[in-house]
């Protein structure tokens, strides 16, 4: 973060600095208190369970002596602590008018990239490409919301060039929010999937909220969508910008052809402009990363990332964690995929069991929320799935992902603990064996991965 007056951040928040200096500087911000020493600007957020409040003086034990508060009393057990405080109505859309503020401030150009399923590899996809040309930077971890975004945007240090920056939701306006705070130039729609269909009711009403990343675009703006998705089509993505298409239909600005699955290895596809056309390898398991390859290559172009820069930036991409990673321990194979689980990506992640060189394929797939009321059948139908591309055995866990198992018939194996999925493995496995774990991430399927490792 570059460094700030004190009455710089006051004037950007419009905060009233109830005591201390003007001229004091901070280089850093943060809402944890266990991360707060000198120099930094602590935002007293409050939230469901706690009031950051209660934590100044453990804040200014550790260093910190500069604090965004919206009560006035949390200051008396710290008054003569020689601390800097600034007021404001409510510290969290402090925090995120300070973050719309200092995007202004550094200049940086900013990409948003949303969408139910591959945000989070598109941004990394597009953060190694236009490494390639620019001083860039991205959204780490899942840090894509309301405090998320705003932190991430605070990270940024002053000469950074392109920002990539996630978003994400869970209700309807919170990409406006997020979409409001960067102000991207070019915004990215990965798919439309039922991921949160609790919430929303049908995949249309997800659209409608993931098109509100595009809700601040100007005319010489672009917004970047994936065709192969049915309701991104042209027609439902229209408006006052430029829209840029990539997919497999030849009709795309970008066409996507000739993809082949390499396994472990990654995929290899030809992505085909107006101008030309490149074939690209790289190490991301599972064809559907050839389409958000060719979204983040689409995208990068809008900042003249040329074919080729975008090729070299995508051989030596590092993706998040957790994603459909490839981990062994020299007897068997584990594709851990457990950060999170929609049932569009439920699906990819089978196709690429299958597509993995080894004995038998086993499935451990659990719980996915938010699906709403047809979760059930929606679970059922992945156990279905599962059997008909070929999987060997599906270990169903927990409630929902039991369900699973069960539509497998003689192919499944019903687990309703983590604990009892380990038991069946451990009885189960045998060298040369595939195995997926795949769940959201509240199911904490990472503890079935590290017993199958080791």
């Amino acid at each position: 973060m570059k460094s700030l007056k004190i009455k710089e951040i006051a004037s950007a928040i419009g905060a009233d600095i109830v005591c201390g200096m003007p001229n004091d500087e901070v280089t850093r911000v943060s809402h944890d208190s266990r991360d707060a020493g000198p120099g930094t600007l602590f935002f007293c957020l409050i939230g469901e369970k706690n009031d950051a409040h209660r934590f100044i003086p453990d804040v200014v034990e550790a260093g910190c002596t500069h604090v965004v508060i919206s009560d006035v009393e949390a200051l008396r057990p710290v008054t003569e602590k020689g601390i800097t405080a600034l007021y404001v109505s409510d510290t969290k859309e402090a925090l995120q008018d300070l973050a719309a503020w200092y995007l202004k401030e550094i200049g940086v150009t900013v990409i948003g990239v949303t969408g139910s399923v591959g945000k989070t590899t598109t941004k990394d996809m597009i953060a190694a490409i236009c490494s390639q040309k620019y001083r860039t930077s991205c959204t780490k971890g899942n840090y894509n919301s309301d405090v998320g975004l705003p932190l991430t945007a605070l990270s940024l240090e002053e000469g950074t060039q392109v920002a990539v920056l996630e978003m994400g939701m869970d209700r309807p306006g919170q990409i406006d929010l997020l979409a409001r705070i960067a102000r991207p130039k070019v915004a990215v729609i990965t798919t439309i999937g039922s991921a949160h269909l609790e919430f929303f009711g049908k995949r249309e009403n997800i659209l409608k909220a993931k098109m509100e990343i595009a809700n601040y675009l100007g005319a010489s703006d672009a917004l970047v969508v994936n065709t192969d998705c049915d309701l991104l089509r042209p027609e439902n993505v229209r408006g006052g910008y430029r829209l840029v298409t990539a997919g497999r239909a030849v009709t795309n600005d970008f066409r996507l052809s000739d993809v082949k699955n390499l396994g472990e290895e990654g995929c290899e596809f030809t992505l085909t402009n107006m101008w030309r056309s490149e074939r690209f390898r790289i190490p991301a398991a599972g064809s559907h990363n050839a389409g958000n390859a060719a979204v983040a290559i689409a995208a990068a172009a809008e900042l003249n990332v040329t074919m080729s820069e975008a090729a070299r930036g995508l051989a030596g991409m590092v993706l998040t964690g957790n994603r459909l990673s490839y981990l062994t321990n020299g007897k068997i194979t584990v594709l851990d995929d457990t950060y999170n689980a929609s049932p569009e990506a439920m699906k990819a992640a089978i196709d690429q069991l299958i597509a993995t060189e080894g004995q038998r394929k086993i499935a451990v797939l659990g719980d996915m929320y938010e699906l709403g009321d047809g979760a059930a059948d929606i679970h059922q139908s992945m156990g279905e799935y599962a059997v008909g591309k070929g999987v060997d055995l599906v270990i169903g866990v927990g409630d929902l992902g039991q369900l699973a198992a069960a539509s497998a018939g003689t192919n499944g194996m019903m687990a309703p603990t983590k604990e009892k999925a380990i038991k069946i493995l451990k009885q189960t496995v045998q060298d040369g064996d595939v195995i997926l774990v795949k769940a959201s991430h509240a199911m904490e399927m990472g503890k079935i991965v590290e017993a199958l490792i080791g």
